[in-house]
């Protein structure tokens, strides 16, 4: 449904409760007026009649024709009125009056059935008089109705040609969505320029902000998978080029120099591999979590990296925690690969034989643990400190090295991110490089 139909059909639906209740009380209120104002009509016709009998000075001891000669009075259907001496004579009456005892009823208004109709009798004694005045309630009942019908005529054409009126003006108010939907029918596959509309009102420009946010952020998106796609290509096509380059020497020579080129082609194969590996983990990371991938304990995916490593590295290592263990809403398979990344930096850019600390600290009351690698290695500038995390960049030892792909940082970077934690490096005074992330704990932590 439209959001123009179901607005018209809200705004009609409240006029109709509301017009109906108004208008059921106003017929109320004008039905009893009109009851009131027929009986004061039935009233002013007796002491009209009564005021024409004085005029004339008749004797209420007079006969009956004396009367039809001095008074002479008529009525049309519906509508009686009767002049009778208090000793209950008959002395006028209108053709319509119905053959029945108005003597028995008292003076004032009453209701009564006569010959199977419903009357309205007003009755008044004045001067040796009874004077009766009559309608009938089904004759009063028509013109009641007709007075309310004609009432009720401006009620519908205001309702209708109100909800007329709030369906253009409401098609015209929706008109900047109308220019909305065109632009956005207009933009291309890469445009991603914001969307500007004149005169938008405010309750559109908020959604305009969060529109063209989207579209900013979908730009940058853009800009960063296509920096990745070149960066990965030139990545991947330099141990592609090593390894066709050994093999065509392969082909060329014999004994020691092919072996010795065939070594080079297999290093250029596992370079790509970990290359092709560290771009799937990286994809992984921005996938959706697997069940059953929880992480109800920090210390023990920790424990888990360090002791898959090598005797001669896993002595190295020192491990120290602060604070009870607890678990946390990042999967443990990425909780897991972001600290072999940061060891593996460590160990690979540390001199041999020198130590890494490894460190734990759960703090409860802010719901995060720091866990901080610290190597002794070559250690990075500030504006090194900068760039590091960017998608295969490497500083000057790993470009020298001709090892790893610049993507170990830049996982670790997007699984703190996208769980709401933070990954902070800084070169330490004495030589070496501290990585310190922050891991959001769980609610329910083991204290």
């Amino acid at each position: 449904m439209s959001l123009r139909l179901r607005a018209v059909l809200i705004a009609g639906i409240a006029l109709v409760v509301l017009w109906a209740a108004a208008a059921a009380w106003m017929m109320q209120g004008m039905r009893a007026n009109l009851d009131r104002t027929l009986d004061g009509r039935l009233a002013m016709s007796a002491r009209m009649v009564a005021g024409l009998l004085e005029g004339a000075a008749l004797d209420p001891n007079s006969s009956p024709a004396n009367f039809t000669e001095a008074v002479r009075i008529s009525g049309k259907e519906g509508i009686a009125c009767e002049i009778r001496a208090l000793r209950g004579e008959v002395l006028a009456r209108t053709g319509s009056v119905p053959s029945s005892d108005f003597d028995t009823l008292p003076a004032g208004y009453s209701t009564r059935a006569v010959e199977g109709r419903q009357w309205r009798i007003y009755i008044l004694h004045d001067n040796g008089y009874q004077i009766t005045t009559a309608d009938r309630i089904d004759e009063r009942n028509v013109l009641i109705n007709d007075l309310l019908r004609a009432a009720g005529v401006p009620f519908l054409i205001a309702f209708f040609g109100g909800l007329a009126a709030l369906w253009i003006g409401i098609g015209r108010g929706l008109a900047p969505l109308q220019a909305l939907r065109e632009q956005l029918r207009a933009k291309k596959t890469d445009d991603t320029t914001p969307i500007v509309l004149d005169h938008a009102p405010s309750e559109l420009r908020p959604v305009l902000d969060a529109m063209n946010g989207l579209l900013g952020r979908l730009a940058r998106a853009l800009s960063s998978q296509r920096a990745f796609t070149d960066a990965a290509a030139h990545e991947l096509r330099t141990p592609l080029t090593v390894i066709d380059t050994h093999l065509q020497v392969v082909r060329l020579s014999e004994g020691e120099e092919a072996q010795a080129s065939l070594s080079g082609a297999e290093e250029g194969v596992r370079r790509l591999r970990r290359t092709l590996d560290q771009m799937m983990t990286l994809a992984r990371t921005e996938a959706a979590i697997s069940e059953g991938d929880e992480c109800a304990s920090v210390l023990e995916a920790v424990n888990g990296v360090l002791n898959r490593l090598e005797e001669a590295q896993r002595s190295r290592l020192s491990l120290t925690v602060e604070g009870a263990d607890a678990g946390t809403p990042m999967p443990r398979s990425m909780l897991e690969t972001a600290v072999r990344n940061l060891v593996d930096n460590a160990i690979r850019y540390s001199p041999d034989a020198t130590a890494i600390e490894v460190k734990a600290l759960f703090n409860h009351s802010d719901q995060r643990c720091v866990l901080t690698v610290t190597d002794q290695g070559p250690g990075l500038s500030p504006e090194q400190v900068s760039q590091i995390g960017r998608r295969f960049w490497r500083g000057d030892q790993g470009r020298q090295r001709q090892d790893g792909a610049g993507l170990g940082i830049s996982i670790v970077r997007a699984i703190a991110e996208r769980f709401g934690g933070v990954l902070n490096l800084k070169s330490r005074e004495e030589g070496g490089l501290v990585a310190e992330i922050l891991i959001p704990l769980s609610e329910a932590a083991n204290v």
